[in-house]
């Protein structure tokens, strides 16, 4: 008693100051993830990343433009025939420039390079909506467990209801001699379990508030959950009509294209074997003085074409072509791999998601089966034709029937959310 008596006020303070929050359904609790979380930002860096890897590719389209310049002052004394010392000093100055351009590097093997680097791009760009459609996963799993602890909680409140009332009656009763002792002990137990129930019930909510505010990125209670803005889960038939077309997936995607990009890289290496042209050309100009008027008259010009070709360089190429090949090779297996996994996946949530919609299905009959039988088993105590604890079992098993109704709603909103993030496709988040 004396842990429970801490645990309620804790608990309703709590709950009590998020009454002040903002409420939001889910579209705008994935919204605040989005601006919050840090997965987003990583996956945004990445993206950044692999675009400045792109215009580093880039750069041999370009010509390669220098210029440089020196002034300098010399004084020195040499000893002459006299036996004296001549002063001497001298000037200098300088300037030049040079550009220079790959016409052809390797083979063309920079064009191969460049073009992997624009399929990691794509690649890092599928990465990142990859990402946001994880977050958008992580913040639909918190936030139904929120919505599944509140519902349960005023499950809970209702059940905690019908036993403070029954023990009330059974109280009345019990003085005027209508109840045994038995009974009135029954009904104290029923109602001091339902007690216990509902506090950890809202132990629960607040431990379901921490993941998701922790998930969407915010600290303490600035949000709360609109429980009123609740989808509901959609027919067996229309579960059963999803296309199952992986070809969305954004992990497959991704992995596709980085396997192009080995490829392409693969290819690049087994061009070294090829010779390199560059063109080339430069201006010098130099003298003692920093005269413009003979400028033209102190300058030289160079233009040449260049080609190079490594015959032999101790095997270092045949090494980097195998451990490409080898990239390739590992990569196109990583990819088999990946597809198998997420299509057995894909079918593994395709028929949870059917189950679940039929176990909410059967929980809601058995709902109003059991609301049924506790009518019945009120009117059958009243007449005497039960025992007390018949109609508590009766209370029972409409929470344990409520509570039923509840996880089965949710897991079915999970398990579509789920299937449909396997597919590439963003989740309900909203009608």
């Amino acid at each position: 008693m004396t842990k429970t008596a801490f645990l309620l006020p804790l608990v309703v303070s709590v709950l009590f100051a998020q009454t002040d929050s903002l409420p939001l359904d889910l579209s705008g609790w994935v919204r605040v993830a989005m601006e919050n979380s840090p997965s987003i930002l990583i996956s945004s860096a990445d993206l950044m990343s692999s675009s400045a890897s792109l215009t580093s590719s880039e750069s041999f389209l370009w010509p390669r433009l220098s210029f440089s310049s020196s002034a300098g002052h010399s004084w020195s004394s040499i000893p002459d025939v006299s036996g004296g010392y001549t002063d001497t000093d001298n000037a200098s100055w300088s300037m030049s420039a040079s550009i220079s351009q790959e016409i052809l590097a390797s083979g063309g093997s920079s064009w191969l390079r460049l073009s992997g680097s624009r399929h990691s791009l794509v690649a890092s760009g599928f990465d990142m909506d990859q990402a946001r459609l994880d977050l958008t996963m992580d913040v639909i799993e918190a936030y139904y467990g929120v919505i599944e602890n509140v519902q349960l909680l005023i499950s809970q409140r209702r059940a905690l209801d019908r036993s403070t009332e029954q023990l009330r009656r059974t109280e009345a009763l019990y003085e005027i001699g209508g109840a045994t002792n038995l009974e009135l002990i029954q009904a104290e137990v029923q109602q001091s379990t339902d007690n216990l129930a509902l506090l950890r019930r809202e132990q629960a909510v607040s431990n379901s508030y921490t993941t998701l505010y922790q998930t969407a990125g915010v600290i303490g209670a600035e949000y709360t959950v609109n429980t009123n803005a609740v989808l509901q889960p959609v027919s067996v038939p229309t579960a059963m009509n999803y296309s199952l077309d992986m070809s969305a997936n954004n992990t497959i995607a991704s992995s596709f294209e980085r396997t192009t990009a080995a490829e392409f890289t693969y290819e690049a290496s087994k061009r070294s074997y090829w010779p390199s042209l560059n063109a080339a050309g430069s201006w010098n100009w130099s003298n003692d003085e920093l005269d413009f008027e003979d400028f033209s008259n102190r300058d030289s010009w160079q233009a040449s074409i260049t080609l190079s070709w490594t015959l032999f360089d101790g095997f270092s190429r045949e090494s980097i072509i195998q451990s490409s090949r080898a990239s390739v090779l590992r990569q196109q297996a990583s990819h088999e791999a990946l597809s198998n996994s997420i299509m057995s996946l894909i079918l593994t949530a395709h028929n949870n998601l059917i189950s679940s919609i039929r176990s909410w299905e059967l929980s809601l009959e058995v709902l109003n089966h059991a609301n049924e039988k506790l009518r019945l088993s009120m009117m059958s105590y009243d007449l005497g034709s039960i025992s007390l604890l018949d109609l508590l079992d009766a209370q029972s098993n409409v929470t344990q029937a409520e509570a039923s109704v509840e996880s089965s709603r949710t897991s079915c909103l999970i398990a579509e959310a789920r299937l449909l993030v396997l597919l590439g496709r963003t989740p309900r988040i909203g009608e």
